[in-house]
């Protein structure tokens, strides 16, 4: 408020006019600041440049009506500028900050963890609905999309309202959600897999360009725990393709589940499966469920986050 104060005695002592003399430095203040700042700052200034009207001590503007109009538009649009800025910043904040969920808690009777990587085009969405379980919808949107942000929260909004409505079950998932994507990606398409996990724990997955599904069992000649496939094939076309009859495995009780999509199996293309025993192996499941976000440890690899992902422990697993 005091460099506001006395940027503007010097120009009016000087008897400078132009705007750019006054309001260089609440324009430089106010777009460093919080938009409230930038408010404040803006109607200070304002009310010194009103002041250099009736004081002649102070005579930047007194005589010129078409700085004073600038300066009254310069000072109204400052803050809304200051509040876009920090409106993106946030944006860009919020994508670079990956996070992990723990969806199933007083919920499902087995821990279930959704990872978050916040990557443009990527579909992460769970819903509890009291007496039927935990639904779980992950993927990537892929292709040429014209509007990415509004298919992913078109796809993801319709798959909680249906859930939520109730009566649809897993099979009948991709008829309900390909339509959408066709109409805000005509040239793309949506590798998603869907999860349910019910009451009791019982895991049953649906895939739709999603990768093969990878549990760890640990024995005791295996402390390490072994790695299964217990969903493999191509399984379903991706959402956006032709819909076919699909089948829905259940999966295993008695194992911690890996469920991650098309993004993670492309950045570790060399060891998928040796990737997701590295995650599987920690002791807690969030952790796992971190790890799976990560990309490969090759320092000659960006090691962003991959893309969503879910971790399923085992009945009476840790959390």
């Amino acid at each position: 408020m005091l460099a506001v104060a006395g940027n503007a005695i010097v120009m009016g002592a000087v008897g400078v006019t132009a705007p750019i003399g006054w309001l260089l430095v609440p324009g430089v203040a106010g777009m460093a600041s919080r938009p409230r700042v930038a408010a404040l700052m803006s109607g200070w200034a304002g009310a010194l440049i009103l002041l250099s009207v009736a004081v002649p001590i102070v005579p930047g503007h007194r005589g010129d009506r078409g700085a004073l109009m600038t300066s009254a538009l310069y000072l109204a649009v400052l803050p809304v500028l200051s509040w876009q800025r920090r409106r993106t910043w946030l944006r860009r904040s919020r994508v670079a900050v990956p996070a992990v969920v723990d969806v199933g808690a007083g919920r499902v009777d087995r821990p279930v963890m959704l990872a978050v990587s916040r990557l443009p085009g990527e579909l992460a969405a769970a819903v509890y609905v009291p007496g039927d379980g935990l639904w779980v919808l992950i993927g990537m949107v892929m292709g040429e999309v014209p509007d990415l942000g509004r298919c992913v929260r078109t796809v993801e909004r319709t798959f909680r309202a249906t859930v939520r409505r109730g009566g649809a079950g897993l099979p009948q998932m991709p008829a309900l959600l390909t339509p959408l994507v066709r109409r805000h990606a005509p040239d793309g398409y949506a590798a998603a897999t869907f999860v349910r996990v019910s009451q009791a724990g019982a895991v049953q997955v649906l895939r739709c360009g999603g990768p093969e599904i990878l549990a760890l069992r640990r024995t005791a000649d295996a402390p390490d725990g072994l790695l299964d496939v217990v969903d493999g094939g191509p399984g379903a076309l991706p959402l956006g393709g032709v819909s076919e009859p699909v089948t829905v495995p259940r999966l295993p009780n008695d194992a911690r589940i890996a469920i991650v999509t098309a993004g993670y199996v492309v950045a570790h293309y060399d060891d998928y499966a040796g990737a997701v025993h590295h995650a599987l192996r920690c002791a807690d499941t969030a952790l796992a469920a971190a790890r799976l976000l990560e990309g490969p440890a090759s320092a000659a690899v960006s090691r962003d986050p991959t893309g969503p992902a879910v971790v399923i422990d085992s009945i009476g697993g840790t959390r």
